[in-house]
């Protein structure tokens, strides 16, 4: 199979902002108003082709030979008569299918913020601080898929620019279709493009989401020194009301029963529900409704927190801080749908309520972190710190019977659906802790010699581990990391290195089905990355600059494995992103 995929992408962003500071003198205050708004139009049906086309060549056998990890390194191709075929050739292949796409999102957010702070004399080194915080941000997505159904040999629309780039991994030259001519195709020639209505009215509604969610907080904060200001406190407690509404698709079958007057099914002969429309496009409109599934959310949370700062030496800081916070589950967790069941047939599991569920709570995390710092003569430091964590209310899947407080969320009679199951997500009983440990370095190198003068070195390393339910969402936990770097800085130039190591990582569970085992879950492989950085003075006011970010074109991979996964069937797939090289020259005025 052949897929060759574009798109156009437009971004509109604006963010004006106003912030007030009045005259200060022992109370100091300030305020502010923000607005963001970001749009992004993604299409290309509209721009003179098609986002995506699909080609096929059938009643071949594909045999993998030689494999390792990353790829079979023998791929042989042969016809139903043994006959060798080049799968990078198009003349063989037949186009099946081609879409449309067109996709909208806007996100805005604002802000208003006020506070104000008083610091008392020197008898009474205290200084209070109070304020008020509101945060709103608004998602509105809509998204359109149009499929077209379009029988034609590959080989009249070969894309000839295209197939001249040689693809990664050691596969030789291969042939592309050119989505253009494609679309020329259907411009000139529509009635060879069959569309298919149903899946583009579906495409319509499962892409239109909105969601809102307002952040309300007030907070009191108190700076104390003591012991001739040797020791710092820092402590407050931060009230934070938050209240979100989402909006997303809505699949309910029982809209195309027909019914009596007294709103009851009537039953055909066969004890099943008559059925209002049989098309599929009928019966979409009717039991797919855009929007129809509405959620609304709120939840308090207070946190406390006191950090501690006592300057042993001159030279010498130790740190402590012990503080709550919060994570807010996804703002798709409101606006992701809701599909339910035939309630003229019986639960199970192919007959039950699917759905995010919207009364998540937020979890919450207690962190007790210590740090001890030692600064060099010069420009220097080391330091060492850990924290653990603990996390109540983490998120985890579940199936489980439907309550009456579940099904209020969205406005589900429980007399109709509290029989039934719900696959959802939701807050673990059991507690998870997460420990880690981190260092740090940095030191200008002054004892070099004169020639080599200006050299710094840095490197950071962190290492944490989670312990608790297996089930919990540690997407974006990486249990190890590192980065490392020199520089030099002269007069009129200077030069930076910087290296960063991420280790393997589990990015979320997969769900156990048939060939599936419990534990298999997908993960991020360890990646090693560089980047480079050069700047060199012409003047007061201008320089050249150079950037260049993944300079070893460093690839993100993942993997798919459970705890009996052979190694070479654990890889799945790889981003090549490239190396970004950026160079220009910039001035201060």
């Amino acid at each position: 199979q052949s897929t060759n995929i574009g798109q156009t992408r437009d971004n509109r962003p604006y963010m004006p902002t106003l912030t007030w500071h009045p005259a200060g003198g022992i109370w100091t205050a300030a305020a502010g108003l923000g607005h963001s708004h970001a749009r992004a139009i993604l299409r290309g049906f509209d721009r003179g082709f098609f986002n995506t086309v699909s080609a096929q060549r059938t009643g071949v056998t594909v045999s993998f030979a030689d494999i390792f990890y990353l790829r079979p390194n023998r791929i042989t191709v042969t016809d139903a008569a043994g006959a060798a075929v080049d799968p990078h050739r198009i003349d063989t292949y037949a186009i099946t299918s081609t879409a449309g796409n067109y996709v909208r999102n806007s996100d805005q957010q604002r802000t208003a913020y006020a506070h104000a702070q008083r610091a008392f004399g020197r008898a009474l080194p205290i200084t209070l601080k109070g304020g008020l915080d509101v945060r709103q941000s608004q998602r509105d997505l809509s998204a359109r898929n149009q499929p077209f159904t379009f029988a034609s040999p590959a080989a009249p629309f070969l894309d000839e620019e295209v197939s001249r780039r040689i693809p990664p991994y050691g596969f030789p030259a291969t042939q592309w279709i050119s989505n253009h001519e494609v679309w020329q195709a259907y411009r000139q020639t529509p009635a060879r493009f069959v569309a298919n209505e149903d899946a583009d009215y579906r495409s319509t509604v499962s892409g239109s989401k909105f969601i809102e969610e307002t952040v309300s907080s007030a907070y009191l904060r108190g700076d104390m020194q003591l012991l001739d200001r040797r020791l710092r406190l820092v402590g407050g407690l931060r009230a934070e009301q938050t209240n979100v509404e989402g909006q997303g698709p809505l699949t309910d079958a029982t809209r195309n029963f027909r019914r009596d007057a007294a709103g009851r099914p009537i039953l055909g002969a066969n004890n099943r529900p008559l059925t209002i429309a049989t098309a599929p496009l009928e019966i979409s409109r009717l039991t797919f409704i855009s929007r129809g599934a509405q959620t609304e959310k709120e939840y308090l949370r207070l946190f406390p927190s006191l950090n501690a700062n006592w300057t042993a030496r001159e030279n010498l800081i130790v740190r402590a801080a012990v503080y709550e916070s919060v994570g807010r589950p996804d703002l798709n967790q409101y606006a992701g749908g809701i599909t339910l069941p035939d309630t003229s047939a019986a639960p199970g599991p192919a007959n039950r309520i699917t759905v995010n569920n919207a009364g998540i709570k937020a979890w919450s995390a207690r962190t007790t972190s210590v740090r001890v710092e030692h600064y060099f003569e010069g420009v220097g430091s080391v330091s060492v710190g850990a924290f653990r964590r603990h996390i109540e209310n983490f998120f985890g899947a579940i199936v489980r019977p439907a309550t009456p407080d579940f099904l209020a969320l969205y406005g589900l009679d429980d007399a109709t659906y509290g029989g039934f199951d719900v696959a959802t997500q939701e807050n673990l009983t059991e507690g998870v802790r997460m420990e880690g440990l981190d260092f740090g370095y940095k030191q200008a190198l002054t004892f070099l010699p004169p020639w080599a003068r200006g050299v710094q070195v840095f490197a950071n390393a962190s290492a944490q581990r989670a312990l608790g339910d297996v089930r919990g969402n540690f997407a974006g936990y990486i249990p190890r990391s590192a980065s490392w770097g020199v520089s030099l800085a002269r007069e009129r130039y200077n030069l930076r290195a910087n290296w960063s190591y991420r280790s393997r990582s589990r990015r979320n569970a997969v769900a156990v089905g048939p060939g599936v085992e419990p534990g298999t879950f997908n993960w991020a492989s360890q990646r090693l990355s560089y980047d480079l950085d050069a700047e060199y003075r012409l003047s007061r006011r201008f320089a050249l600059f150079a950037n260049l970010r993944n300079v070893g074109d460093a690839t993100d991979d993942t993997e798919l494995a459970g705890p009996n996964t052979p190694p070479a069937a654990q890889f799945r797939s790889r981003l090549d992103n490239g190396s970004l090289w950026t160079f220009g020259v910039k001035g201060s005025f």
